[in-house]
């Protein structure tokens, strides 16, 4: 069987099996995580899926790997099957994303050759000698958007929304300029107990003693969470996070605090000195 045939029969088997699922291509390009043009090159025998999609195929679709590529006959059933449980719980871990580009059809081609995975790892990169984590952001294509329009949205919230304007170039460096100004703006809302955790846990290589026997036992992740949305909306920086746990961890030890806006006022007193350099030059310098 040449080339040509095999990646027809491919798409036929992928075809067939989303219609037996009752999903759109849409649906289902969602679900594995590419768009609905890409998909619809799958199911036409233009493209073949890589290793990664097509694993995902296979979970979403319940098929075997040997019976979308044609090498065999039977399919998998929904019986006992470990894929399935899988799937559902992939989907409700997923149901909701802490940050995420949609966008019209007009602005597909910007993200099909992945050359914007190289933008988004020097934005990853920029944001984290800030203090910032920037969680994995989902892109998908949305056909309620008009062609040349895009939304970024965390927890399906809209923080940014534009139409970029017809003779404008369309590329994804254009939009992850804009991303770069909603985290940074933004991060209170996109800010979530796992990124919190994630956080703690790589400062424990350099600050064990700031939360051994303090995060969680002591200071929760919730109220970390709480704490940091605070701070973030009086305009302090993810930059002074093991300053912030120094601070709860304190205020733990004290022990006197009646509220969480008492501790946070607390904690804020620690980072917001007038010796700190961020607020020396917004200040008058010859008052230090």
């Amino acid at each position: 069987m040449n080339q040509e045939m095999t990646q027809l029969e491919i798409g036929k088997r992928i075809a067939e099996c989303r219609r037996e699922r009752k999903l759109t291509q849409e649906e289902l390009a969602n679900r594995v995580g590419v768009t609905a043009q890409a998909l619809s090159q799958y199911e036409r025998g233009l493209r073949y899926p890589d290793v990664g999609i097509l694993r995902s195929l296979c979970q979403v679709l319940n098929a075997g790997a040997d019976y979308l590529l044609g090498l065999e006959d039977k399919k998998m059933t929904e019986f006992d099957n470990p894929q399935i449980q899988n799937e559902i719980w992939w989907n409700l871990r997923h149901s909701l994303d802490p940050l995420a580009i949609e966008f019209g059809k007009d602005i597909v081609a910007a993200y099909i050759d992945n050359k914007f995975v190289k933008t988004a790892y020097d934005l990853r990169l920029r944001l984290s000698t800030e203090g910032i984590l920037m969680p994995i952001i989902k892109l998908r294509d949305w056909t309620k958007l008009k062609p040349r329009e895009y939304i970024i949205t965390s927890y399906d919230n809209i923080l940014y929304h534009e139409i970029i304007a017809d003779g404008q170039p369309i590329s994804a460096e254009y939009m992850f300029e804009k991303l770069e100004t909603v985290v940074r703006t933004r991060y209170d809302e996109i800010l979530n107990v796992d990124i919190i955790k994630d956080l703690t846990d790589n400062l424990r290589t350099n600050h064990s003693a700031l939360i051994d026997g303090i995060v969680p036992e002591k200071v929760p992740y919730g109220q970390i969470l709480t704490v940091c949305r605070a701070l973030l909306k009086r305009g302090d920086t993810m930059k002074y996070f093991p300053k912030i746990l120094e601070g709860l961890g304190e205020a733990a030890r004290i022990g006197t605090f009646a509220s969480d806006a008492e501790i946070v006022a607390y904690v804020a007193d620690l980072i917001e000195r007038n010796e700190n350099k961020w607020v020396w030059l917004h200040h008058d310098q010859s008052a230090l």
